[in-house]
C-alpha cells in the first residue's frame, strides 16, 4: 500500500493568505452572534482543512486575535468587530462550511464560498419579519394579562418600532442610540393608541401590558443565552462582555421609555 505524501510546510506567504480566510470566518460567526467557543472551533476546522498544523485563537465580544503554526513558521493577527447583531441563516452557512470543507480546497475557493454566504438575501423578507414580531409583542400583551386592545396596541406599535430600528440600521447609527429612538418611538405609538382607543370609551383594566409589550422586540436575548454560555465554560471576559453590553440594551430600553413617560406624563405603572 502507498502512504500519502506529506504536505510540504507551509511558507509564511500561504500562512498569511489562510490566516485571511480563517480570520474572516471567525469575524463573520461573530457578527452572527454565536458564542466563543463555536468561533474557535471553527476557525480551527478551517485552519487546519486548509494546512495549518495548530490555531490559537481568543474571541472576545468586539475582536478576535489568533496565531496560526506550521513549522517553525507562525503568523499572528488581530480583528476588530464593530458591528454586532444575529443573523442564524449566516452563521449556519459558515458552520456548515467549516464542517464540510472542499476536498483540497484553496484559500481562494474559500473566499468565494463565503463571498456567497455574505451576499445571500435574508431568508426572510422584512415584511414577514415584522409581522411575526408583532404579532409574538401582542401575544405577550395578552399573555400578561391584557385584552384585546393592548394586544392591538402593541402589534401595531412593535411593528412601526421594528421597521424604524430596520432603517436605522442600515443608516450605520449606533446601536445604543438605534435602541433607545425605537424604544421611545414604540412607547410613544403604543401610549397614543391606548389614548385614541380611550376616546371612544374603549380602555383596558390593564393597559402597562401593551406599553410592555411594545418594546419587547428590543430584548437582547440572544446576547443573553450567549453570555451565560460563555461563562458557563468559564470564558469569563467574553462573557461579562456579553452580559453588559445586554444590561446596557436593556438600560437603553428603560431610557427610551422614560423619555416619552417625561414629555408626556404617560404612566406606564
Amino acid at each position: 500500500m502507498t502512504l500519502p505524501a506529506e504536505r510540504p510546510p507551509l511558507t509564511l506567504p500561504e500562512l498569511v493568505e489562510i490566516m485571511q480566510v480563517v480570520m474572516r470566518v471567525g469575524v463573520l460567526m461573530l457578527k452572527s452572534g454565536t458564542i466563543s467557543f463555536r468561533v474557535e472551533q471553527a476557525m480551527h476546522r478551517v485552519a487546519v482543512g486548509l494546512g495549518a498544523e495548530r490555531l490559537d485563537a481568543y474571541v472576545t465580544l468586539t475582536g478576535i486575535t489568533a496565531s496560526l503554526h506550521c513549522g517553525d513558521q507562525h503568523y499572528t493577527q488581530i480583528s476588530r468587530v464593530t458591528s454586532l447583531g444575529v443573523d442564524m441563516h449566516r452563521l449556519s452557512a459558515v458552520e456548515y462550511l467549516s464542517l464540510h470543507l472542499p476536498e483540497a480546497a484553496t484559500p481562494t475557493q474559500i473566499c468565494t464560498l463565503l463571498d456567497q454566504i455574505e451576499q445571500s438575501p435574508p431568508p426572510y423578507p422584512d415584511g414577514l419579519v415584522i409581522a411575526g414580531v408583532a404579532a409574538a409583542c401582542g401575544a405577550f400583551a395578552l399573555l400578561s394579562g391584557g385584552q384585546w386592545m393592548d394586544g392591538c396596541a402593541a402589534c401595531f406599535s412593535s411593528a412601526l418600532g421594528l421597521r424604524l430600528r430596520m432603517l436605522l440600521q442600515h443608516q450605520h447609527l449606533n446601536s445604543i442610540a438605534i435602541t433607545v429612538i425605537c424604544a421611545a418611538v414604540a412607547t410613544l405609538i403604543c401610549g397614543g393608541i391606548v389614548k385614541i382607543l380611550a376616546l371612544f370609551q374603549i380602555t383596558s383594566p390593564l393597559p402597562q401590558s401593551s406599553f410592555l409589550a411594545a418594546v419587547l422586540f428590543q430584548v437582547p436575548g440572544m446576547l443573553l443565552v450567549t453570555a451565560t454560555l460563555d461563562l458557563v465554560r468559564l470564558d469569563l471576559i467574553s462573557g461579562l462582555a456579553r452580559v453588559t453590553y445586554a444590561l446596557i440594551q436593556l438600560f437603553s430600553v428603560a431610557i427610551g421609555i422614560l423619555i416619552v413617560m417625561t414629555f408626556t406624563n404617560l404612566s406606564i405603572l
